[in-house]
């Protein structure tokens, strides 16, 4: 009984404090994304329309999967325990966000290796138009692929639990595990291919050129968002491989009698897998894209900047003296000096 109070112990904590803490970091990082990415000079890149995407999908699944989770904890009482029609709405609801995030990371995957390939014929996928087609169908696709949870979702006892129970538990497990790993494994795969043609481009390209055509080379900003998605796919693998682990694992075991400790373990794995991590990545994205490139914490100074220092009205005046004209180009150098042009991730 002392390991499972330990356990319970430190899933309340986690609840009460580290979820909130990343609630509020995570709203605002993914509104900054949004902003950012749907600047003039980003928002026409087809990789722009994955990552506005996933932070859109991200925000849904804090509000839908965070609250849920904190307030209960604070206020003594879930609503998705004595209501079937919320608990299937909200198992429903986070399950297709959370789908929708994914492959909207994977599409960006295949986005940057159909940038970097030889292969003339895939680099269509590199479109802004291509782009936004296929999240209407992945957003329409994951509406329909997880009905099956809107029929079988439960309230779930012993316990008093919303969630999958008797042989659907085992089925749902499987299928987790296998709807987790597909866009794991596309991120995977086709980051690994898009760094490997990358590499081979920088090998047939002067170091000193840094505009290139659509015959095989690359621009500066493209790179940029590379190692953007690059870092998503990084943080996403940590996030969620235990996912497909864990499902797995009671899947097989779901038959076998269990002591207090074990169910206390696995009870403690199932909160990290289904209700920490999954949202710790969903948090996350933003400061993650900060350490990862330097072109976007630029970015994100210059749109801070631009906040804080907006230029006064009568900067702009034109002074008409006796030298009007040197006093007019020296009052625009000056201006110039104080809002330099934002040339971070524009095309070099």
């Amino acid at each position: 009984m002392i390991l499972a109070e330990d356990l319970s112990f430190i899933q309340a904590i986690f609840t009460r404090y580290i979820l909130p803490i990343c609630f509020i970091f995570g709203i605002t990082g993914n509104f900054l994304n949004i902003i950012i990415f749907y600047q003039k000079h980003l928002r026409t890149n087809s990789c722009s329309v994955y990552f506005i995407s996933t932070s859109v999908f991200n925000l849904l699944v804090m509000f839908f999967g965070i609250i849920p989770i904190v307030l209960p904890s604070y206020l003594s009482y879930d609503y998705a325990s004595y209501s079937i029609s919320y608990c299937k709405f909200r198992s429903y609801i986070v399950h297709v966000l959370l789908m929708m995030s994914r492959s909207s990371v994977a599409l960006a995957s295949i986005d940057r290796f159909a940038l970097c390939t030889p292969h003339i014929h895939l680099r269509f996928l590199n479109q802004h138009r291509i782009a936004i087609r296929l999240m209407i169908v992945v957003c329409f696709l994951w509406l329909l692929i997880p009905i099956h949870v809107l029929v079988e979702a439960s309230i779930q006892m012993p316990g008093q639990r919303c969630g999958a129970g008797g042989i659907y538990s085992i089925i749902f497990g499987i299928y987790s595990a296998i709807v987790t790993t597909i866009p794991l494994a596309i991120m995977v795969i086709f980051s690994s291919l898009a760094i490997r043609d990358l590499r081979r481009v920088r090998a047939r390209v002067h170091p000193m050129v840094s505009n290139v055509s659509t015959t095989g080379r690359i621009k500066k900003r493209d790179t940029q968002f590379i190692i953007l998605v690059i870092s998503e796919v990084v943080i996403y693998f940590l996030s969620t491989i235990l996912f497909p682990v864990y499902s797995i694992y009671m899947a097989i075991t779901s038959t076998i009698p269990k002591n207090v400790d074990r169910l206390a373990i696995e009870g403690f794995m199932r909160y990290l897998t289904l209700s920490f991590f999954i949202y710790f990545n969903s948090c996350s994205i933003f400061y993650i894209h900060l350490l990862a490139s330097k072109a976007f914490r630029q970015e994100c100074k210059q749109l801070i900047q631009r906040c804080l220092n907006k230029p006064k009205p009568n900067n702009t005046m034109i002074v008409l003296t006796a030298t009007g004209r040197s006093n007019t180009r020296r009052q625009f150098n000056c201006l110039h000096e104080h809002h330099p042009m934002n040339t971070t991730f524009k095309k070099n």
